[in-house]
């Protein structure tokens, strides 16, 4: 979980090129809920009568995600979501997610902490306790921050999970790039998005995982070119299976590296997001969308997918556009997994 700033801080996409690829709506208006600003008066540093309320802050926003994230997280790991209990908290997750972006943060956080005891009482799951000092790095093993040097000395920030076993093996070792939506920073998929289980996933196929600040990616392939060569220098990287997923923001970078490197990736996996790519020798790609989803209709993934020559359209039922993470990520690692070697 998280507490550091730089999680629940302000990540702005750059404007995207105004080609084929999928835009996000509003810069898919910061989906994470994670970056929303103090009132204005507050950030004048206006004060505040003594009766009000305290003011509700951007960490308040992340607390009470990371309370989502871990309660559907276990109520769906026992399947104890039912699919109208799913679409019901997708949609209000999602309705939250925008409401706090028309000022109306309270309500945003009432809503969700609403959500979240009621999914609890539902699925007999406890409530998680109160999110407040948690650790800096996760319990997964080989869990690292470090930072990657990109074009024109950039400092990248990354996490890095390489367990032990995978960090001393003779053989070469593949890897997943994970890209992140906008508002969210190279933690998400380490601490949230589904507790991150794609860390685990990863490891138990044989992948190390690398989760980095999206935004340089989305400015150009010169940042994953300075990875691999990290990498390479590192570890013993297995260049075969060098394998990108992406959420939203971070899916529509994943499909600009598949056109920009395809021979460099041996399969992509598109979550609420992405773009068509049609580049000849393009990669393996499967985009997921969401069937509830407000901010990337799971129709305009589709047709991003139809328009990829190696493209595949899966569509999550009763999910929406954050929380559909986990099972996306679930099925995305399946897929990546049964792909044969190129």
């Amino acid at each position: 979980m998280i507490t550091h700033a730089r999680t629940i801080g302000p990540v702005r996409p750059p404007a995207p090129a105004r080609s084929g690829r999928m835009r996000t709506r509003a810069a898919t208006l910061a989906v994470l809920a994670l970056v929303a600003r103090p009132p204005l008066a507050a950030a004048q540093g206006a004060t505040t009568p003594p009766a009000a309320p305290a003011a509700v802050t951007r960490d308040d926003l992340a607390k009470a995600y990371l309370r989502m994230d871990r309660t559907y997280a276990a109520a769906d790991s026992v399947g104890r979501i039912s699919d109208a209990t799913r679409a019901l908290v997708n949609r209000t997750f999602d309705r939250a997610t925008l409401s706090f972006f028309g000022g109306r943060f309270a309500a945003a956080v009432a809503s969700i902490d609403t959500s979240v005891q009621q999914l609890a009482e539902t699925s007999g799951i406890p409530l998680p306790p109160a999110v407040a000092a948690v650790p800096v790095l996760s319990a997964f093993p080989g869990d690292a921050r470090r930072t990657l040097i990109g074009p024109n000395g950039a400092v990248i920030p990354m996490r890095v999970v390489v367990p032990p076993t995978l960090a001393k093996s003779k053989r070469p070792v593949g890897v997943l790039l994970a890209l992140h939506g906008a508002g969210g920073d190279e933690n998400m998929f380490v601490d949230a998005y589904g507790q991150g289980i794609v860390a685990r996933l990863a490891a138990a196929q044989g992948l190390m995982l690398v989760s980095p600040t999206t935004a340089p990616f989305v400015q150009s392939a010169e940042p994953f070119d300075s990875l691999v060569a990290m990498l390479r220098r590192e570890y013993r990287l297995d260049t075969t299976r060098v394998f990108v997923m992406g959420h939203s923001m971070g899916a529509g970078a994943a499909a600009s590296l598949a056109r920009l490197r395809p021979s460099k990736i041996a399969g992509v996996v598109c979550l609420a997001g992405g773009a068509a790519v049609a580049v000849p020798g393009a990669p393996p790609m499967l985009f997921i969308g969401a069937q509830l989803d407000p901010i990337i209709p799971a129709a305009r993934v589709k047709t991003a997918a139809e328009g990829t020559p190696t493209g595949t359209y899966e569509e999550l039922a009763n999910e929406g556009h954050t929380l559909m993470v986990r099972r996306g990520v679930q099925r995305g690692m399946a897929w990546l997994a049964a792909l044969p070697r190129r």
